[in-house]
């Protein structure tokens, strides 16, 4: 991003959610069975897959979809408070999940096992913090090289844009649109070359 006072352009980056992992982990945990398309990703990438609960899978389809996409449409935990329009984010964390009241088959699930999926989150966000810590380098990072590249591919400097990156553990391989500039990028993609060459693709077309 430029400094104050210029033309700016955003790319923020989302990763370990918990929201959005906690989401995940009960999707592969009771079996809920969930066909991708739109803004729904392939399979969570929950290994080993923990016991279910007695909870019909079915039961709880709906009240899932619901529940991913409505987290979807909260803004980044770091925007306090929410716009206007949107739900307190506090409304689908623990230790009730008010927000699922809509469902409550799915909301007892939750409510029962929340810590089971949060320590999930933890060790994989702990985990991915000692890596990305291990390996950084002092460069401008793959968003910020992104840019560069791409400005002095065009030969000037880019027009202001905001785009967020939720980098997700799936096992999907499909880059998906969450709305506006928002995009689903399952961890292996966010791992690989093809995300900085899809976010060379993505910069260019709004530079």
């Amino acid at each position: 991003m430029r400094s104050a006072g210029q033309a700016s352009w955003s790319i923020s980056v989302d990763q370990w959610n918990p929201q959005l992992e906690w989401a995940l982990w009960f999707r592969a945990a009771e079996r809920i069975e969930v066909p991708a398309g739109g803004m729904v990703t392939g399979p969570p990438d929950v290994d080993p897959l923990p016991e279910r609960s007695a909870a019909s899978a079915d039961e709880l389809v709906e009240g899932w979809l619901w529940w991913w996409r409505a987290v979807l449409a909260q803004p980044p935990l770091t925007s306090f408070p929410p716009p206007p329009g949107v739900a307190d984010p506090s409304r689908f964390s623990p230790p009730d999940f008010e927000g699922l009241a809509g469902h409550p088959t799915l909301r007892h699930v939750v409510t029962a096992r929340w810590d089971e999926a949060n320590a999930w989150h933890s060790t994989r966000k702990r985990a991915g913090v000692e890596a990305f810590r291990a390996t950084r380098s002092a460069g401008p990072g793959r968003e910020g090289a992104a840019v560069r590249a791409v400005e002095a591919e065009i030969g000037h400097r880019s027009a202001p844009f905001s785009v967020r990156i939720i980098v997700l553990p799936v096992v999907d391989h499909q880059i998906r649109s969450a709305g506006k500039s928002t995009f689903l990028v399952p961890e292996r993609v966010h791992a690989s070359s093809a995300y900085d060459d899809w976010l060379r693709k993505v910069v260019r077309a709004l530079a």
